[in-house]
Order: structure tokens, then C-alpha cells, then sequence
């Protein structure tokens, strides 16, 4: 099924990733949620009302099928249903296919400080027809740069540390075969890559189920982003 979609070829290409990775090492991947229903301005902040389509749960169960089977697989994903929805999919696809997963956690950091606000901020946005209708490309710029007033969003650096906090506090007691999903959102995907790495947000955003493949290394930081792997040297607040 994957391979019939069009948004699709991020996450095939994390997945054939996986096949490169040091088998002495843990693994994480952070990845957006699968694909949700269309959205307006007004579903966008009615969380119920953007919900995985069944073409979503199909591709996300497939995703997990295709995971390592040799590898145990946890899952965290954020407090919002789509993400939940995209783990739960994920781990029915891995425990099809003989591999071992678990849910590891509701990921404790949030980047939105007032709906509220964000719903009247991106309005004010939609209105000057700056807005990426998918991808939060815009946004996501505007967050990074530090243009998004604190009360709204919490500041992209700040989160990006919390987050490097969180993924390298549960690689530290991982045995070397297990690799952590993070299933999380387009916007948190670009942040990381832009403060852990220096790559600035891809113009036409993370698609669904697409993200970032990692191990932490003795020479660095070796990352899988699409289709391409780099070593990267850790950013100087890096977590010891």
C-alpha cells in the first residue's frame, strides 16, 4: 500500500534506511503522524475532527510491519489522537508481522502554550495567504526564527533541548537492539532537525510518517534524513 501513495516515499525511504543501522546501537526515529482527514481553519483546532483516515491506519499498520523485526520496537507519541492513533496502528503492524513492540509513553513536551492565541495567530496568517496549507512550512520558519510570541508557542530552542533531554534520557538504559519511535507532528520534525542538526525546515514540510532515523555514535550524531545519511558533531548543549 505505501508505495500507491503519494506521500509516501519519505517514509519508504526511513524504513529502507533501517537496514543500515549499526546493530551494536539503540536507534530512535521521530516521525509526523499519518495521514489525518482534510482540514479547515475551524477542524484544525477541534483536535477530534482530525483524525487518522482509514488510508492513514492502513499505511501506518503497514509502516510497522516493515520496521526491523529484529529490533525491539518502543513507541512514544504525543497527548494529541492522531499521533496516538498512528502508534497504535504502528505496534498492530509490528506485532503482525512477529516483532516486539510496546508503548513507552505520552511524550510530556508540548509546543503549543494557548490554542487559543495559535488559532488566532495562524488566522491572522491565513488571512495574508501566508500560510502552507500542509507542511507548516511558514510556521514553522516563523517558530524557528523566534518571530512566535512565547505566550503562544514555546520557544523552538527550548523545546528542541527538552526533547533532546527526552530522547537521550530513554537511550541510556536501551539495550543496543531496541529503536524508539517518536510519533509526533511536522512541525516538532523540522524543529529538531533545525536545532540538532543546522538544517533549516524543508520547504515542502515532513510528510506523513516521515521524519528522522538516528544513532548516537562515538563520531557523532549519524542521522538518515530521506534518503540521505550524514554524520553530524553534536550540538554543544547536547545532553551528556
Amino acid at each position: 500500500m505505501l508505495t500507491s501513495l503519494d506521500w509516501s516515499g519519505p517514509a519508504r525511504h526511513l524504513l529502507e534506511s533501517t537496514r543500515e543501522l549499526d546493530q551494536d546501537k539503540p536507534a530512535v526515529m521521530h516521525i509526523r503522524h499519518t495521514e489525518r482527514t482534510i482540514r479547515n481553519i475551524d477542524q484544525y483546532f477541534n483536535l477530534n475532527q482530525m483524525l487518522s483516515t482509514d488510508t492513514g491506519k492502513r499505511a501506518a499498520n503497514e509502516f510497522g510491519s516493515l520496521l526491523p523485526l529484529d529490533r525491539k520496537i518502543k513507541l512514544y507519541h504525543t497527548y494529541i489522537d492522531r499521533s496516538r492513533e498512528t502508534a497504535e496502528e504502528i505496534h498492530k503492524g509490528v506485532k503482525d508481522a512477529g516483532g516486539i513492540s510496546e508503548f513507552a509513553g505520552v511524550i510530556p513536551h508540548r509546543a503549543v502554550v494557548d490554542i487559543t492565541e495559535q488559532a488566532n495567530f495562524i488566522r491572522s496568517i491565513q488571512s495574508r495567504k501566508e500560510y502552507a496549507e500542509d507542511g507548516a512550512y511558514y510556521v514553522t520558519c516563523l517558530w524557528t526564527a523566534g518571530l512566535i510570541p512565547t505566550n503562544i508557542f514555546t520557544p523552538s530552542f527550548e523545546f528542541a533541548k527538552k526533547y533532546a533531554e527526552y530522547t537521550l534520557g530513554n537511550l541510556r538504559n536501551a539495550s543496543s537492539d531496541e529503536l524508539h519511535v517518536y510519533v509526533t507532528h511536522d512541525s516538532t520534525v523540522l524543529t529538531l532537525i533545525f536545532h540538532w542538526f543546522g538544517l533549516p525546515p524543508y520547504s515542502d514540510g515532513i510528510r506523513f510518517l516521515g521524519g528522522l532515523l538516528m544513532q548516537v555514535c562515538d563520531d557523532g550524531l549519524h542521522v538518515w534524513l530521506r534518503d540521505r545519511h550524514q554524520v553530524y558533531e553534536p550540538p554543544y548543549w547536547w545532553p551528556k
